[in-house]
């Protein structure tokens, strides 16, 4: 596997875009389950989101048909377009553009070989989550979910949004969770909002973080496999030209200025310029966003990349 370019993994590990990348997956993943006063200090920054991916309640589920799947197409297309916009500035021959798998790595690929399991520390769902997706029954579940959101009689059989829930909750998080490896430390699940600096240095990247996933070259690997679902739901579908979202556009969360994203001021800021104090601006925002969700005791449901298997 060609190692990400070094300017590529900078952006990516800044705090700004860190930051973010956690915020939208919690905001999603956790709203139906906050409290009013929880919900309403994630209104007051703008990460409010207009569709939650999972139920409230205990035993949260996917929300397969409110349209949080076509936002996590979307946002995850956006972050690909961002990287290759800038891999084409960068022109390295070694990695021209991201390419996602052609098919999940199966057991014994040498290119791609699942770390062992691994104990988190005081974490034992975690740890479970972890170990399970390393066995060989989840490769089987892995491999049956490739052969659904491949076939094109059950992509015409799925609107985008009910195919983009279904994948996220079930064979994205889940190779998530398969290629993370061991490290000396993690941010801990309990407390998504430990943003310790000590965590934003580009050696931390774990696969098993949001704060951090988007760091590891194989995300851009997994997420290019979760991708090109889209085009195969629009041949399966006899769609051509632009996607088709049902929104405009779907939701990545507060836009920092003038509707770029973050990964792309991340690049581009230089000291005093816009682009600069857009970016500061955002961070200075989701600090106080983070701050303010702190005093509220907000603790995450779930592991940070829990699997379901979703009612049809």
């Amino acid at each position: 596997m060609n190692a990400l370019p070094r300017p590529v993994i900078d952006a990516m590990a800044d705090r700004a875009m860190r930051m973010h990348h956690m915020l939208w997956h919690l905001s999603r993943n956790e709203w139906a389950g906050m409290t009013p006063a929880q919900q309403q200090e994630f209104r007051a920054h703008g990460w409010d989101p207009p569709r939650p991916a999972l139920t409230g309640g205990a035993g949260p589920r996917p929300e397969l048909d409110n349209g949080s799947g076509e936002d996590f197409l979307y946002m995850h297309r956006q972050m690909i377009a961002d990287v290759d916009a800038i891999l084409a500035r960068l022109a390295d021959p070694q990695y021209p553009r991201v390419e996602g798998w052609p098919s999940i790595p199966a057991p014994g690929d040498t290119a791609f070989p699942v770390p062992p399991p691994f104990v988190v520390p005081d974490d034992p769902d975690t740890t479970r989550a972890i170990d399970d997706a390393k066995s060989a029954a989840s490769f089987d579940r892995i491999r049956r979910w490739q052969a659904e959101y491949t076939d094109p009689s059950a992509l015409r059989g799925m609107t985008l949004g009910r195919l983009g829930a279904r994948i996220e909750f079930t064979i994205h998080n889940r190779m998530h969770l398969r290629w993370s490896a061991q490290l000396p430390a993690y941010r801990p699940d309990s407390d998504p909002f430990d943003v310790d600096p000590r965590w934003d240095g580009p050696g931390y990247g774990w696969l098993a973080d949001f704060y951090s996933s988007h760091v590891n070259p194989v995300f851009w690997k997994l997420h290019g496999w979760v991708d090109a679902r889209i085009d195969d739901w629009m041949t399966a579908n006899s769609r051509t030209g632009p996607v088709p979202w049902s929104f405009d556009p779907p939701w990545t969360g507060p836009m920092a200025h003038d509707r770029h994203s973050v990964m792309r001021l991340v690049f581009e800021a230089r000291p005093g310029s816009d682009e600069a104090d857009a970016l500061g601006a955002h961070l200075r925002a989701m600090e106080e966003t983070v701050a303010s969700l702190k005093r509220t005791g907000l603790r995450v449901r779930t592991p940070f990349f829990r699997s379901f298997d979703p009612q049809h």
